[in-house]
């Protein structure tokens, strides 16, 4: 799912497109789950958060701020699993906007970062896939017979019109096709468009997305909800066995 604050009918109440995402998120039933792990693609380092608390500060938006329950045990058994130290808060907005939105409320969530690949404080792609891949290992590891359920919080190509904010990148469009068709048909063959959805497409989520390929593989899409209202492709898919 996505995590853009302007997708938040406090901050921007009169984006009809932006209302069908909304509806999907609002559709996610995890309920059922024991716990929610939602993996950011906006930290600073690769860890898992103390708590899932946060603001909208850094955008300069005020009144805005999102906590939810966590299980301290999961948050250090993920924590030491993973071989990464816990991040104390708050957490970022990647983890802040799909608490806003209401993802997985009445679950305990545990909040995770990987580093950031687009922006000023960018690192390596590589760097985050493979924080994301050995994140995915240790979730298997953890999860035991724990009802576990995962949200990748990330947004597909950053240019797919001119109102975009790279403008407009040859390729992105037809790329974020091939990234809901790979989803519809197989989530773990969305690992193979990777590279390109960050060098195209100057995507945010290479690393929650290769979290999800490497978790789901033969995995079913039940429904995509796909909308580009200022040029950055957000889209949920909800997949099951």
């Amino acid at each position: 799912m996505p995590h853009a604050p302007v997708l938040l009918e406090t901050i921007q109440p009169s984006l009809d497109e932006g209302r069908r995402i909304r509806k999907a998120v609002d559709e996610l039933d995890l309920s059922g789950a024991d716990a929610l792990v939602l993996v950011s693609a906006h930290g600073r380092l690769a860890g898992v958060y103390e708590q899932p608390v946060g603001a909208l500060r850094g955008f300069g938006i005020d009144g805005l701020e999102a906590e939810r329950p966590t299980d301290a045990g999961l948050v250090r058994a993920l924590s030491d699993a993973w071989g990464n130290e816990c991040i104390g808060g708050p957490a970022d907005f990647g983890v802040v906007v799909p608490l806003l939105l209401g993802v997985g409320e009445d679950v305990p969530v545990i909040s995770v970062a990987l580093p950031e690949t687009t922006g000023p404080r960018a690192t390596e792609m590589t760097e985050s896939l493979r924080a994301g891949r050995s994140l995915a290992e240790a979730l298997q590891k953890v999860a035991g017979e724990l009802d576990v359920a995962v949200v990748a919080s990330a947004h597909a190509s950053a240019g797919l019109t001119d109102r975009a904010p790279l403008t407009k990148l040859f390729g992105a469009a037809e790329l974020d096709r091939e990234v809901v068709v790979a989803l519809e048909e197989d989530p773990a063959l969305v690992e193979g468009l990777l590279q390109r959805l960050h060098e195209t497409g100057r995507a945010c989520g290479v690393g929650p997305l290769a979290v999800m390929a490497r978790l789901f593989g033969g995995w079913k899409c039940r429904d995509v909800t796909y909308e580009a209202p200022y040029g950055v492709g957000y889209l949920v898919a909800e997949l099951a066995r």
